[in-house]
C-alpha cells in the first residue's frame, strides 16, 4: 500500500475542499448582520440589504460569460478570477462590517460592503466548485467529507471568534470576527490556487455570448413553480434563522446565550446536511413536508413565546428547540433544493446549476433582510417584541405556500448526470456534456 501516496490525496482534496470555508462567512451574515445593521448603522441599512443580496441576480450572468471568455495561458479560465474574487471578497467583507454610526456615509459603507462582498463570493464559489469537480469528482449532489468538514469548520469559527471577541470587547466583536474570517479565507484561497493551477487543464476557446442569450441561459425556461416552491423554502428558513438571533438580541436574553443558540442552528443544520448528503437521494414530498412541520412548529413556539413575553431559562429554552427546529428544516430545505434544480429545466449544465443555487440563496437572504426590516420597524413604533409576531408568521405563509407549489414528482439523482458523467446527452440536455465548454 502507498501510504505516501494516500496521504497526498487526502491532503490534494482537502486544498480542493478550502472555499467550505466561506461558509462562515455566510453564516455570520445572515444571523448577526441585522442586529449588527440595527446597533451600529442605523435601522435604514437595513432596508437596503435586500437590495445588495439582489443586484448579483443581474451581475452573475455578466461575470459568467467574462470568466468564459478568458483565454489566457498563464491563467487558465478559472485561475485568474478564483483568487482576484477572493480578495476582493476579504475585502469588502470588513468593509460591510466596519460601520460606528449611524451616518449616511456608514450606511453607505455598509450597503457597498455588503453588495460587492456577495457578488465576489459567489464569483469564487462558482469557479471553485469548477476546479474541484473537475478534479474530484465532487458533484453538487455529492460532497466529499473534506468540504464538509471545513464548511462546518468555517460555521464554528464565525461563531466561536464572534463569542471571544464579545468577551474582550462587544464593540468591536463584530469587526473583528470580520477580520479573523477575512484573513482565514485568503489563505484558504491561496492555498486551493497554488494545490489545483497545474493540476486541471487548461481549457480552451473563447464561448462569446450576447448579453441577451447569457441571461438566456440562466433564466430562460425555468419551471417556475419548481423554483418559486424552492425560493420561498429557503426564504422560510432564512427568515427565521435571522430573526431567532435577532430576537434574542432584543429580549435581552443576553450575548453569549443567544450566541448559544445561533451555535446549536449551525451544528444540527450541519449534522442533518451531512445525513441527507448520505443517504436523500432523490426528491420528494416527504422532505417537503419534513421542512414544514419544522419550520411551522419553529415559528409557532416564537410566536407564542413573542406573544407572552417571557423570560428566564424557560424562554432560553424555547429558543433552543426553535433554533434545532430551524436547523433541521433549512438543511432538508437546501437539499431538497439541489435536486429539484438538476431537473428544473431544459439544456441546463451543471455550472449554471450552480450558480442558480447560490443566487437563490441569496435571493432567500432578501427576503430574510426585508422581514427583519419591517420586524424593526414594528417594533420601533410599538416598543413591544411582539412585533417579532409579525416576522415569525410571515414565515409560516412563505413555508405553506411553498408548500402548496411543491410537485409531487420524484425523481432520483441516478437518473440526472453530474459533471464528468458518461451518460448521453439527450438525457437532460447538456447536463450530461458540461465536463468540457458548458460548465
Amino acid at each position: 500500500m502507498d501510504t505516501k501516496g494516500k496521504y497526498e490525496n487526502k491532503f490534494h482534496r482537502i486544498c480542493l475542499a478550502c472555499d467550505a470555508f466561506t461558509t462562515g462567512c455566510l453564516v455570520m451574515c445572515l444571523l448577526v448582520l441585522a442586529p449588527y445593521a440595527a446597533t451600529f448603522a442605523g435601522t435604514l441599512v437595513i432596508w437596503f440589504l435586500p437590495i445588495a443580496c439582489l443586484i448579483p441576480f443581474i451581475l452573475m450572468p455578466l461575470f459568467y460569460n467574462m470568466v468564459h471568455r478568458v483565454d489566457t495561458l498563464l491563467f487558465g479560465r478559472y485561475h485568474l478570477a478564483m483568487p482576484v474574487s477572493a480578495f476582493t471578497a476579504a475585502l469588502f467583507f470588513v468593509m460591510g462590517w466596519s460601520a460606528t454610526s449611524d451616518s449616511p456615509s456608514q450606511v453607505c459603507l455598509v450597503f457597498f460592503g455588503s453588495t460587492v462582498f456577495v457578488t465576489a463570493i459567489t464569483v469564487y464559489r462558482y469557479c471553485s466548485f469548477s476546479v474541484r469537480a473537475r478534479l474530484s469528482g465532487s458533484g453538487l449532489v455529492s460532497r466529499t467529507s473534506q468540504y464538509e468538514i471545513i464548511g462546518a469548520l468555517g460555521s464554528c469559527t464565525a461563531i466561536g471568534a464572534f463569542v471571544g471577541f464579545l468577551h474582550y470587547d462587544p464593540t468591536t466583536a463584530y469587526i473583528n470576527t470580520a477580520y479573523v474570517l477575512s484573513c482565514v479565507c485568503v489563505l484558504s484561497a491561496i492555498v486551493q490556487y497554488l494545490a489545483t493551477c497545474y493540476g486541471i487543464p487548461i481549457l480552451g476557446g473563447k464561448r462569446v455570448q450576447a448579453v441577451k442569450s447569457v441571461f438566456g441561459t440562466f433564466y430562460g425556461g425555468l419551471d417556475k413553480k419548481t423554483y418559486f416552491s424552492a425560493l420561498l423554502f429557503e426564504s422560510a428558513y432564512a427568515a427565521v434563522a435571522s430573526l431567532v438571533v435577532y430576537f434574542g438580541f432584543t429580549l435581552g436574553v443576553g450575548m453569549y446565550k443567544t450566541m448559544i443558540v445561533a451555535g446549536t442552528l449551525v451544528a444540527v443544520y450541519a449534522l442533518v446536511a451531512c445525513i441527507c448528503t448520505r443517504w436523500v437521494r432523490h426528491r420528494s414530498m416527504v422532505l417537503s413536508v419534513v421542512n414544514l412541520l419544522c419550520m411551522v412548529t419553529a415559528a409557532g413556539i416564537l410566536i407564542v413565546v413573542a406573544a407572552l413575553d417571557g423570560g428566564g431559562n424557560e424562554l432560553f429554552a424555547c429558543l433552543i428547540v426553535s433554533a434545532t427546529d430551524i436547523g433541521c428544516g433549512g438543511a432538508v430545505a437546501v437539499r431538497q433544493t439541489k435536486l429539484r434544480f438538476l431537473t428544473i429545466k431544459p439544456h441546463i449544465t451543471v455550472g449554471t446549476v450552480y450558480i442558480l443555487l447560490e443566487l437563490t440563496m441569496l435571493a432567500s437572504a432578501a427576503i430574510a433582510f426585508l422581514t427583519a426590516a419591517v420586524v424593526t420597524a414594528a417594533v420601533g413604533a410599538t416598543h413591544s417584541t411582539a412585533a417579532f409576531i409579525y416576522g415569525f408568521a410571515s414565515a409560516v405563509v412563505l413555508c405553506a405556500v411553498a408548500f402548496a407549489l411543491a410537485g409531487k414528482k420524484t425523481v432520483k439523482t441516478e437518473s440526472v448526470p453530474e459533471l464528468g458523467d458518461p451518460e448521453p446527452a439527450d438525457m437532460h440536455g447538456d447536463l450530461a456534456e458540461c465536463d468540457t465548454e458548458n460548465m
